[in-house]
Parts: C-alpha cells; sequence; structure tokens
C-alpha cells in the first residue's frame, strides 16, 4: 500500500520521500521526527537531544513543518490527526489516520469513510471509543 500522508491544515504533503516527516515539542524542546509510512510501525528517527528526553508516557506535540500549526486531533487529544491517500488505489478517498501521540503507547487508526482499522498493541484500548463516538470528519 502506498500512503501518502498529508497536513490536515494546509495540504502539504509530509512524505515527500520515504519517511513522514513532523516537527514534534515536548517542553522547551523542539526536533524534527521521522516516521515510517508503515501503520503499526513504531520505528522513529530523532535527534537523540530531542528523543533522550522523551519518557514513556509523556505528551508530545506534534506540527507540521511546513504550516507549523498543530496536528493534534480536534476530538481527542491525545491523538495526533493527519490526512492519508492510498496511491496505489485509483478513485481513493482521503482517509483520516490518528496516532497516540503520548510516548510508547502504540496505537493508530485509519478511517475510510466506512471503516476503522486499527493497528499497535494499545490500540485495543480506544478502538470501541472511536467507533461508538464515530467523531471522524474534518
Amino acid at each position: 500500500m502506498a500512503l501518502e500522508y498529508y497536513c490536515p491544515k494546509c495540504n502539504s504533503l509530509l512524505n515527500p520521500n520515504i519517511r513522514v516527516i513532523l516537527v514534534a515539542h515536548f517542553h522547551e524542546k523542539r526536533g524534527i521526527v521521522l516516521m515510517s509510512p508503515s501503520l503499526g510501525d513504531y520505528n522513529i528517527i530523532c535527534d537523540k537531544g530531542f528523543c533522550d528526553g522523551i519518557m514513556k508516557g509523556d505528551r508530545v506535540e506534534f506540527r507540521c513543518p511546513v504550516c507549523a500549526r498543530s496536528l493534534t486531533s480536534p476530538a481527542y487529544e491525545n491523538f495526533v490527526e493527519l490526512k492519508v491517500i492510498n496511491t496505489g488505489n485509483s478513485g481513493h478517498h482521503p482517509c483520516v489516520l490518528r496516532f497516540s501521540r503520548v510516548s510508547e503507547e502504540h496505537a493508530t487508526f485509519l478511517y475510510d469513510g466506512e471503516t476503522v482499522k486499527a493497528f499497535g498493541d494499545e490500540a485495543g484500548l480506544f478502538q470501541k471509543k472511536f467507533e461508538i463516538e464515530g467523531h471522524w470528519g474534518w
């Protein structure tokens, strides 16, 4: 599946190459974070000066590297929200992607307009809430 990730605010492409590029903030620290475009792959690349200070359970703010606006989901404050397009499927409509912004909490959800697909070890903790509440619109 060839996925393109976009900022839901300015529509900028966030993975112009191999990785998804985001700006991360935690207290006074700021850094570039490179994430895998593969759903369920939680390996990241970032400078040690930023990542070394982040502990399990810390809530990191992610921003678009182009417009600098927060990517925190308006519906769920512990999640980041992006727009995703499957370029390998012609006629594919944009999907809503949410992933936890809590450090080491592996929960990702992809909503295609009809179904919610969950990825990550902790996704089960949130899946029913997302399916019931249904706050998926832009």
